[in-house]
């Protein structure tokens, strides 16, 4: 269980500290293009291993090559999202490295999987997977499912149930075209919308997930913690194989619209071994057509203004 993350920022090690804490990968190589940092790093992970039940080692790496035969690659690099920036603010500056990366990730191994982190991360999967000979599937990115997890767990706080009883899932762009599909979401075997309290709450709910992630970066400048825990039970999904459900960006193929359309999205799919083994085509309601649409046209219209 082999697992590689490229860049040692704020994000890339929150990753790392989860996958350890978490005992998820037996060798885990950090790679960055200035050694000393992922060095650094290392060394301070692995003087807490001693202290947890775990046995992964860990390794720094300036060479890429040091990641073939990993099961996950998890891309971190790139200009990172300051306060009063959208994700897509971040598109100029992130498409080339990823495009230089994923190409040099080719070279080193077309088995492994890849798993985006990078934002904007719809539109940079989608270069990822246009810039790569990898099986498409091999390819996506983390996209909602922290947005997802933060819908349930709101969802349970204002309606006194725990979240592992509450199915909902926030698609479309990683961003703030985001949505909830109400039209779907459960909590055990009713209809969240047959709730009294649902139409008091959704707004205010969706908005509070829409905006969790500006609130953090205007008060600490960043996120790690949150991202670094989602991205490590994705890569634990993988690795063991759990054929697991999360809302991953990935090529939107055929859907509620009935537009097919190389653009990256994010919509549940089922996470295993080979990476994004199914989509799960859901039904949307009227509403929601027009929402995914939206997320749609953005994305392709952030996609087209670097060609």
């Amino acid at each position: 269980m082999k697992v590689g993350i490229v860049g040692a920022g704020n994000v890339g090690i929150g990753i790392a500290d989860a996958l350890v804490l978490l005992d998820i990968a037996g060798e885990l190589i950090i790679y960055n293009r200035t050694l000393d940092r992922a060095l650094g790093e290392v060394y301070d992970l692995e003087d807490a291993i001693p202290f947890l039940n775990g046995s992964t080692t860990i390794m720094a790496t300036d060479n890429l090559s040091e990641l073939k035969g990993c099961e996950v690659i998890v891309i971190t690099v790139g200009a990172k999202q300051k306060e009063g920036q959208t994700r897509l603010d971040l598109l100029s500056k992130n498409v080339s490295i990823i495009k230089d990366i994923v190409a040099k990730l080719d070279k080193v191994d077309l088995s492994s999987n890849i798993l985006i982190v990078t934002n904007p991360v719809d539109v940079l999967t989608r270069v990822a997977l246009q810039t790569s000979r990898r099986k498409s599937s091999k390819i996506f990115g983390s996209g909602t499912v922290l947005d997802t997890m933060r819908l349930k767990e709101e969802l349970g706080l204002r309606l006194g149930i725990n979240r592992k009883n509450i199915h909902a899932f926030v698609v479309g762009e990683h961003g703030d075209s985001e949505f909830a599909l109400w039209s779907v979401a459960n909590i055990g075997p009713i209809r969240l919308k047959d709730m009294p309290q649902f139409e008091d709450i959704k707004d205010d709910v969706m908005q509070k997930v829409r905006n969790r992630a500006y609130e953090i970066i205007n008060k600490k400048g960043f996120t790690k913690q949150a991202i670094g825990v989602a991205v490590a039970k994705i890569v634990k999904a993988i690795v063991y194989d759990e054929k697991k459900i999360f809302t991953l960006s990935a090529k939107l193929e055929k859907n509620c619209t009935d537009i097919c359309m190389d653009v990256a999205i994010s919509q549940p799919c089922v996470v295993g071994k080979e990476g994004v083994e199914k989509k799960l085509l859901l039904d949307c309601s009227g509403d929601e057509i027009g929402l995914l649409k939206q997320s749609i046209d953005k994305l392709n219209n952030a996609y087209n203004s670097i060609q």
